[in-house]
């Protein structure tokens, strides 16, 4: 018999043990013994000691934590938000509300390639829900949003329009988006860039030679030429020194006619085997015969006008192309002969423009050089933000999808450039910069935040770029 101090604290699933003439508490079990066909007691714990004082818990070695604990990835974002406030200052002071909403899943698909349907996921494991606390980013919310946004062609007009700067030099080129709508009065079949037909958009780009940044876009039907989309959309951006600069299967007299009926400035590559090309000075060896050269890029470009056609020669490009054809002609390749090369050798390395722009070549060659920058942005948008198909079955939805692009595009850019600047392009890709720095977080500990331990790779990467992570 145990005094009544100590048995007032036995409950139902509990046992009172006396050692020593100490009492303990014990948590209990009743339990089948199959061995001795009965149940059996089972020990399932130490509960505590009963004093006279009363009941006394063990202590736990270790404590259960009472605070709660948060954690958010930080580190892409806090970039991505210092160095784009221009953007979405902008944009907040146009669309207001829903402009700070196209900011958050341009951000997000930009940091996680996430469907509309998981935006709201990435939000609230990110620390931009902190910044822009109380966005309505569900599935629902972001379908509906899709098709109420996009119904205002005029003020997204307007918006980029508003960033590109008086006398800003502007090139422009388009690209084909593969869509699996059948409801799109502008989803049509076109010839794309895979040399096949597909139900497709086009996508038709400006890019600001100065900011070095897209500028604006447009979507076209998929079955209208580049260049008969060309003259609205220089109206409509309000462009009034746009450049033209086209690829290679663009160079046709009926295209220079129409570039030249609708006034629009262009620099237009030619085809090797172009018979709008004279080669004759490329046949002899002196090089007097030339108008003269130039460096880019440490190269010497060598150059003569004839027949209002533009050629550069590029000698140690000419030097690579040679090497690489008479490479397949000994391993036999397919198409590769002598007899090609004879007929071929006189085109390598260079390159044939036709403009109508008064510049001087060495002018034109650059502006044609900057190609390579819409080629990037082309490269970011089906690549890095895996966009080169679209799922919108309506219009307006996919006025939205394209603006939300566009603005992903434009963060893009500010990372790309950044680390341009930097001089450390080289050694860090956009993905990579972006993956370093998403395994930042922020750590809420009661109503503290705290950052995170940053890795040494990280760290160095940040200090390459005078950037600072608090």
């Amino acid at each position: 018999m145990y005094p009544e101090w100590v048995t007032k604290h036995r409950r139902k699933g509990t046992n009172i043990s006396c050692i020593n003439g100490k009492y303990y508490l014990y948590a209990v079990a009743s339990v089948w013994n199959r061995e001795k066909g009965r149940a059996q007691m089972v020990n399932k714990g130490y509960l505590g000691r009963i004093t006279e004082k009363g009941f006394v818990p063990k202590e736990d070695k270790y404590p259960k934590i009472e605070t709660p604990v948060n954690v958010k990835e930080f580190g892409a974002t806090n970039v991505l938000y210092e160095i784009s406030a221009d953007i979405r200052e902008r944009l907040e002071r146009t669309f207001g509300c829903d402009g700070l909403t196209v900011y958050a899943i341009a951000l997000m698909r930009l940091l996680n390639n996430c469907p509309f349907k998981r935006v709201e996921l990435c939000y609230r494991h990110s620390f931009l829900s902190e910044l822009l606390p109380s966005l309505r980013l569900s599935g629902k919310d972001i379908s509906g949003f899709l098709r109420s946004f996009g119904e205002d062609r005029g003020k997204i007009s307007g918006f980029m329009t508003g960033t590109i700067g008086e006398g800003c030099h502007i090139l422009f080129d388009g690209t084909s988006i593969v869509s699996d709508s059948e409801k799109m009065k502008i989803n049509r079949l076109g010839y794309n860039a895979h040399k096949g037909f597909a139900a497709q958009i086009n996508l038709m780009y400006a890019f600001s030679q100065d900011e070095k940044a897209p500028a604006y876009y447009r979507v076209i039907p998929g079955n209208v030429r580049d260049v008969v989309a060309f003259k609205l959309s220089v109206e409509e951006s309000g462009i009034s020194n746009a450049v033209i600069i086209a690829d290679k299967g663009f160079g046709s007299e009926a295209n220079f006619s129409l570039l030249e009926k609708n006034n629009l400035q262009y620099i237009v590559p030619l085809r090797r085997n172009n018979s709008l090309i004279n080669y004759t000075k490329l046949k002899i060896t002196d090089r007097s015969a030339f108008d003269g050269y130039f460096m880019h890029e440490n190269r010497p470009i060598w150059y003569y006008t004839s027949d209002g056609i533009m050629l550069f020669l590029d000698t140690e490009l000419r030097a690579d192309e040679e090497k690489s054809y008479l490479q397949n002609v000994k391993s036999n390749t397919d198409g590769y002969t002598m007899e090609a090369f004879y007929q071929k050798q006189f085109a390598f390395g260079t390159i044939a423009i036709k403009t109508n722009m008064s510049v001087t070549p060495v002018e034109v060659y650059a502006l044609y050089k900057q190609r390579r920058e819409i080629e990037q942005a082309f490269d970011f948008l089906k690549n890095l933000l895996e966009q080169d198909k679209t799922f919108m079955q309506n219009e307006k939805s996919l006025e939205t999808w394209a603006f939300i692009n566009h603005i992903s595009l434009i963060l893009c850019y500010k990372v790309y450039n950044l680390l341009r600047d930097k001089k450390v392009i080289s050694k860090y890709s956009v993905a990579d910069f972006l993956e370093h720095l998403k395994y930042i977080s922020k750590v809420k500990i009661g109503t503290q935040w705290a950052t995170s331990e940053i890795v040494k790779t990280s760290r160095d990467l940040l200090a390459e770029l005078n950037l600072h992570i608090t």
